[in-house]
């Protein structure tokens, strides 16, 4: 089995999949409160003990300091009791991935910083060079040039003319590929902020 989370993008979900990436089962949640019930109630349901797991994961941030924290304990306490490494990723690595697959430029986003800004593109490597300006800069900076990707408040998105939200049936999938290609560590350690605030 593998087990996927992600308490940095909304929606925030967690995934089941099998040995051969089959998708059993995923749930998503929008209050960001609930974070700690909504996956337990989910391995609850599956019979978490019982399972021998070959790979979970998460979503190492940005994000939201009480849902890394949520998501950090889950998944570093599944490690622990099935002794296994533990994976993660950032957002804009797997952010990148879903444009390529829809055929744009993988550096061409704005990723929300959950303080005063966001993030844009510096470099066009994988994992990029990310850098923090306001949103008042970015949208004089880039004006139509780049996209919010899915992670931004609602109410900053009608700066920009385009807006990408990643739809919840691919998510998972794509998470889970990138993942799958980490290499896996001894503890998930959350990204609050990056660069470092």
């Amino acid at each position: 089995m593998k087990f996927i989370l992600n308490t940095s993008a909304d929606p925030h979900f967690c995934a089941l999949f099998d040995a051969q990436n089959n998708l059993i089962e995923q749930k998503s949640w929008t209050i960001k409160r609930r974070d700690g019930a909504e996956v337990f109630d989910f391995l609850k349901k599956h019979d978490i003990k019982n399972l021998d797991f070959s790979l979970i994961g998460g979503i190492s941030g940005p994000g939201g300091f009480s849902s890394l924290r949520v998501g950090a304990g889950i998944l570093n306490a599944i490690s622990f009791a099935k002794n296994i490494p533990v994976s993660q990723i950032r957002a804009d690595v797997w952010i990148s991935r879903f444009l390529e697959r829809r055929g744009e430029n993988p550096s061409n986003f704005l990723l929300n910083s959950f303080s005063d800004g966001v993030f844009y593109c510096a470099g066009e490597t994988t994992p990029f060079r990310l850098q923090r300006i306001t949103i008042d800069e970015a949208a004089k900076k880039f004006k139509n040039n780049k996209m919010f990707v899915g992670l931004l408040p609602v109410e900053k998105k009608n700066k920009f003319l385009k807006r990408i939200d990643i739809p919840f049936e691919d998510s998972a999938k794509i998470l889970l590929e990138v993942l799958d290609e980490a290499e896996p560590r001894k503890m998930f350690m959350p990204d609050y902020e990056f660069p470092a605030v």
